[in-house]
């Protein structure tokens, strides 16, 4: 069996040669790509580059949307020992330009003109920067112009690999520079090797059972390991199909339509998906409600039974039938209705949430991991859920909690090191060979992981207690009025956030409830939405101690997203951004707050 990336793409290649690899959406209707069709894209695509100079040891980058083309382009890289730098399609120019320059890199392939256009207004600030390359659907369709008439040209005179003379590549060869994207701090190129990809996408495979028979719809950035390796690797390497969302709105129609198998998702994602599920529900009559929330605990009640061994009655078990062939079914349908497995990685996923997907059906596994450990750290065994947890180390990685809780990690994915940073490697592994994490958690005596916080977001208040703010704006984006929050409150004597809240649902409890307003903006302004948004945030406080509970906060009419770059790749919280930001709006906050008494005071 091969042991780097290509090699185990033109094992499958060789395998399934007229099964589909690919699909996406193009002029409204799915596009198909078998194996022995890819493969004959990655030679074409290869020979290209190769006549533009890109060798072996080279950095190739690699800016597309999920698309074929980032697949094409980043095998037909790796063919040939170049190392692939994923970029980021939201980037600004000013990131990009870092990125090429600190990576080195010799030639980018753009999936997208308009992309291409991006990199355009950095060209003179790119020394090592020599070529572009367009690889879009549009000029490969119309074969017109440079590289599309090159590689139709090439496709129409049957290029074979013996064309090309491609190195000899070992799992020990870099594979790819990937750059965190991280809340805080500039980023940093993490060297992963073939090794590194190849260990964590065959241990992912073995935990889950992903064959040829499996299918997938990729919609979160290829750019980030999460999907690359899990959603690509792992797939391809499987013979799999994968499905690529026409756009992130559109995820739940493309899943709908396309019967996926296997689905990878972020916390943020399923939590959408519950508060539309929910909104929908509330809008059908009280019959209907009544019986989605009797089916609801009917079904949990059969679950804790289950899970405590205890015995279920007849009675239970029939009306258990009825709600799943009335309720539980409906919502497996929606997805698809053949979905086996959800991944769930990215952040802890709330546990009500979790327990709901779980009582209608849904197989919810969370997994945890990192950019720098290719990424899979630990995830859930099919057979050995645990919901709170994040499952158990794979095969082959050791676990264990260090200094201030921190988790520590080794094993065959951890990463080589920064590119170019030396002493924020030796930070980063220790000389035993283990990454710290910088997150925090706690191991059970049968080795499953639980995630209680990370380092760098702990709040250290003025009277210095330590707090972590997940834990708390989970419990406030429980609400079906919050779409995100924010808490902060470093060095200061309280809590205050920034929420963003759920758009649509506040405008129909403002036309319920006779809420005159002119624009979305002002609407938030008025006394009624803010007194809503404060009694959201109080029922939360009645159940903490006084120095987490939140004493201020402030509606954002802007959402945190990719695009304005408060949000990660995996849809967490930029906090070092979004403060930077709204730094005058919580000046102002903390000053209005300060000159007035705090009730319940701040106790240390």
């Amino acid at each position: 069996m091969a042991d780097t990336i290509h090699g185990l793409f033109r094992e499958a290649a060789a395998n399934h040669s007229d099964k589909v690899a690919l699909r996406h959406r193009r002029g409204g209707r799915y596009v198909e790509m078998t194996y022995g069709e890819l493969e004959s894209w990655v030679d074409a695509v290869a020979a290209k580059l190769v006549s533009l100079g890109v060798k072996q040891g080279d950095a190739v980058g690699v800016l597309s949307y999920n698309r074929p083309q980032w697949v094409i382009a980043d095998l037909a890289s790796l063919s040939l020992g170049a190392s692939v730098v994923p970029l980021y399609p939201t980037l600004p120019p000013s990131y990009l330009q870092y990125i090429i320059n600190d990576s080195h890199m010799t030639v980018l392939v753009a999936g997208d003109a308009l992309l291409l256009t991006s990199i355009s207004t950095v060209m003179n600030e790119t020394p090592d920067l020599a070529q572009t390359l367009l690889l879009d659907d549009a000029a490969i369709a119309s074969g017109t112009g440079g590289f599309a008439s090159d590689l139709k040209s090439d496709l129409k005179d049957d290029l074979s690999r013996r064309a090309i003379a491609y190195p000899k590549v070992t799992g020990d060869d870099v594979a790819t520079i990937v750059y965190t994207s991280g809340t805080t701090g500039a980023p940093k190129g993490v060297v992963l090797t073939h090794a590194n990809i190849v260990f964590n996408a065959r241990a992912l495979t073995d935990r889950y059972g992903i064959c040829s028979d499996d299918s997938t719809v990729s919609y979160l950035p290829l750019s980030h390991m999460f999907e690359r390796t899990c959603g690509y690797y792992t797939f391809l390497f499987a013979g799999a199909t994968i499905t690529y969302a026409d756009q992130m709105t559109t995820v739940g129609k493309d899943v709908a339509a396309a019967h996926p198998t296997v689905l990878l998702a972020v916390p943020r994602v399923l939590e959408k998906a519950h508060a539309a599920a929910r909104w929908k529900i509330e809008g059908h009559s009280k019959r209907k409600q009544a019986l989605v929330r009797n089916a609801i605990r009917g079904l949990n009640e059969r679950a804790n039974r289950r899970y405590r061994g205890e015995r279920v009655s007849p009675w239970l078990t029939l009306k258990c039938a009825l709600y799943d062939r009335l309720v539980a079914k409906k919502f497996r349908d929606a997805a698809g209705g053949r979905l086996r497995i959800i991944v769930s990685g990215g952040a802890s996923l709330d546990k009500r949430i979790a327990k709901i997907l779980f009582v209608v059906g849904f197989n919810v596994l969370e997994g945890y991991g990192m950019t720098e450990a290719s990424p899979v750290i630990a995830c859930s065994p099919v057979d050995g859920i645990r919901i709170g947890t994040v499952g158990t180390p794979l095969d082959g990685v050791e676990v264990k909690i260090g200094k201030s809780d921190e988790i520590l990690v080794r094993g065959p994915g951890v990463m080589r090191g920064y590119l170019g940073r030396p002493e924020e490697t030796a930070e980063a592994l220790d000389s035993d060979g283990w990454l710290h994490s910088g997150d925090q958690g706690k191991l059970d005596v049968d080795g499953y992981l639980s995630i209680t916080g990370r380092l760098k977001d702990l709040i250290v208040t003025s009277y210095g207690k330590n707090i972590s703010p997940r834990p708390i704006e989970e419990k406030i984006t429980r609400s079906k009025y919050v779409a995100q929050v924010m808490v902060c409150g470093d060095n200061r004597k309280y809590l205050v956030a920034l929420v963003v809240p759920e758009r649509e649902v506040i405008e129909q409890y403002a036309r319920d409830n006779d809420i005159a307003f002119e624009d979305y903006a002002a609407l938030l302004g008025t006394d009624g939405i803010r007194e809503l948004i404060s009694g959201e945030i109080d029922r939360v406080n009645k159940t903490s101690p006084s120095y987490e509970q939140v004493r201020g906060f402030e509606v954002l009419s802007e959402a945190f997203t990719l695009e304005n770059g408060m949000l990660t790749p995996t849809l967490k919280p930029r906090r070092g951004r979004i403060s930077m930001i709204h730094e005058e709006l919580i000046e102002r906050l903390y000053e209005h707050l300060d000159a007035r008494p705090v009730a319940g005071g701040d106790s240390a």
